[in-house]
């Protein structure tokens, strides 16, 4: 996939899902992704395993948890979460629509206006996930779709804290009972022998 333009996640009440749309540069429509309790539960705690992971040097996991706490609030405190999710631009001109102004950096918004009444139709349900960092500090995440689709998104720190907020704030809306905070002793994670969950 492009590099990432924007991240946005909206509730979906009757469904009690979570929406994620990802916009890419370059790509004529958003990616509109399903995220279930389970599976954002999933996700949080293998991001959060991975920025642990990052600084296992730090021994005392409440410092460290601390840490990067600290961290999430300085890489997100400039971002910017209010600007309304934008579509693609090829998307928006094919519509026959002027072009939005130019994107915002890799997770900079968060959703401030709700999916068009369509997205639930084109959206694809979320079932597994691959999360590794690289070795120059890159988070690499694979989001895998029941019908096959398969997003790759490499995101900085700073662009994981941010997917890692909108998912948190987007949690808290539906008022969903998920820990989603930087406490030591988080449930370990189960992997297949591939590294992929699989969600029944």
């Amino acid at each position: 996939m492009s590099a990432i333009q924007q991240f946005a996640v909206d509730h979906l009440p009757i469904e009690d899902r979570l929406l994620l749309r990802v916009a890419a540069a370059g790509e004529r429509e958003s990616v509109k992704l399903l995220v279930t309790r389970r599976y954002l539960r999933l996700l949080w705690n293998s991001l959060a395993g991975e920025m642990r992971a990052a600084m296992a040097d730090t021994k005392n996991p409440a410092a460290r948890d601390f840490l990067l706490e600290m961290a999430e609030t300085r890489a997100t405190a400039g971002a910017d979460f209010s600007t309304p999710f934008r579509e693609p631009v090829a998307a928006v001109e094919e519509a026959g629509a002027p072009p939005p102004p130019a994107p915002e950096p890799e997770t900079a918004s968060a959703a401030a206006t709700p999916p068009r009444t369509d997205a639930r139709l084109q959206a694809r349900l979320l079932w597994g996930m691959q999360v590794k960092r690289t070795p120059e500090g890159m988070n690499k995440i694979a989001l895998m779709a029941l019908d096959g689709t398969r997003v790759d998104v490499s995101l900085s720190d700073q662009g994981t804290f941010g997917l890692m907020k909108i998912l948190r704030d987007a949690a808290s809306r539906a008022e969903w009972d998920i820990e989603m905070a930087w406490a030591p002793g988080a449930p370990p994670e189960a992997k297949t022998a591939a590294g992929t969950r699989r969600l029944n």
